[in-house]
C-alpha cells in the first residue's frame, strides 16, 4: 500500500502575520472601546490621561 504525498497548503497570510494582525486589531478595538465607554461620561480623549486612571483606581480601592 503506497502512501500518497501530502499536499502543501499555501496560505495567503502566514500564521505569524495572522497573530500580529489579530493583536493589532485587538489593541485598536480595546482603546476604541475605552474611548466610547468613557466618552459617555466625559471627553473620550481623557481616557488616555494618567490622572483619569489614578482617579478610577482610587474609586475602586477598598
Amino acid at each position: 500500500m503506497e502512501e500518497t504525498p501530502k499536499k502543501l497548503v499555501h496560505r495567503r497570510f502566514p500564521l505569524v502575520v495572522r497573530i500580529l494582525l489579530f493583536l493589532y486589531v485587538a489593541i485598536i478595538v480595546f482603546f476604541a472601546g475605552l474611548m466610547i465607554g468613557y466618552g459617555i461620561l466625559d471627553n473620550p480623549f481623557e481616557v488616555f490621561r494618567l490622572e483619569t486612571w489614578e482617579h478610577i483606581i482610587n474609586l475602586t480601592e477598598v
